[in-house]
């Protein structure tokens, strides 16, 4: 029950408020202003799905809700987009659509895409024609992606080294110059580094390590990491960075060694992706999972404050550009 006092202050309140009178306002924590983007800048690496117009395949390994074109653009600071073909995708048709519509509907942003070479029998890219890989370049296709989970044996030197030379003998790569990008644990990268630089089959090929390189704060310090950015150094292998909750997971700031690492041995083969809509891998494909709860915003405010003016101008606009053949 309420006492006489409670009572009081409750009726007097009513009696405030219906008379117009407003509460007294409560103090509102100012938001960190976003980094400025320089004009032209690219988010290397964002998603969309629209699964009641192309659905998942039924091998999946989550399943997330629906990420469309108008939320992709309607959240973008960037005014150039990488869409990337997820390892859930029932092949590229989601990708070749959503390329479309960004060109008809977007014409003041512009559109690259990746194509996913998916390791399940009879889902890869090798029965594609010449044709094929002609109409997927005309529409802003430039590169294809490896994947060393969800399907993939990114742990097997052996199965990671076929799959870069199969992809750089697609025609993709061989006559459009796509990059081949991979996601790969960072001791994988350390482990094929002279691959990479040496065989005969990627001779020339633009190779792109996906989220960093897969590398932690608990990696600043290890051979491993040491020998991933000597490839950035020697100018064997690019890297999108972004995406920092993924390998610190509730403090981001814990990335800075690893972004300056990048920074300092490699300016030139830097870009960022953002990672949209930043999909939760970890429901299983009964469940379908919102998006996690991302700052983006301040992702690009530590990263930011970690690079120099310049090495920021060459992540966001010059690297992309030329990587991905604007």
């Amino acid at each position: 029950m309420l006492n006489q006092a409670t009572t009081l202050v409750l009726g007097l309140l009513a009696a405030k408020l219906s008379s117009g009178a407003s509460l007294p306002s409560q103090p509102q924590q100012a938001m960190a202003p976003i980094p400025p983007l320089p004009p032209l800048s690219f988010d290397a690496h964002v998603h969309c799905f629209n699964p009641s117009r192309h659905p998942f395949k039924a091998s999946r390994t989550y399943t997330p809700e629906a990420a469309p074109l108008s939320a992709l653009v309607a959240a973008s600071l960037a005014d150039r987009i990488m869409i990337v073909q997820a390892s859930i995708e029932d092949g590229p048709a989601n990708l070749i659509d959503n390329l479309r519509d960004a060109r008809a509907q977007h014409p003041d942003k512009l559109f690259r895409g990746t194509v996913f070479a998916d390791p399940e029998p009879g889902r890869g890219l090798d029965a594609l024609s010449a044709g094929d890989f002609a109409m997927l370049h005309d529409l802003g296709v430039r590169s294809i992606r490896i994947h060393g989970s969800y399907g993939g044996n990114g742990a097997n030197a052996s199965w990671v080294q076929e799959q870069f030379r199969r992809a750089a003998a697609l025609d993709g790569v061989a006559t459009h110059g796509w990059s081949v990008s991979a996601q790969l644990p960072l001791a994988m990268w350390a482990a094929i580094g002279e691959f990479l630089q040496h065989d005969a089959a990627l001779a020339g090929v633009a190779v792109v390590a996906d989220h960093n390189g897969s590398a932690t704060p608990e990696d600043v310090g290890s051979a491993e990491f040491a020998a991933f950015l000597r490839l950035l150094e020697a100018q064997t292998v690019h890297v999108k960075v972004g995406a920092l909750h993924r390998r610190s997971p509730g403090d981001i700031a814990r990335m800075k060694a690893v972004v300056e690492g990048f920074a300092a041995s490699g300016p030139g083969m830097m870009v960022w992706g953002s990672d949209w809509p930043h999909v939760d891998t970890t429901q299983g494909p009964e469940v379908v999972s919102p998006p996690l709860v991302v700052d983006t915003p301040a992702e690009l405010r530590a990263i930011r404050s970690w690079v120099s003016d310049e090495q920021w101008q060459r992540l966001l606009v010059e690297n992309p550009a030329r990587l991905f053949d604007v």
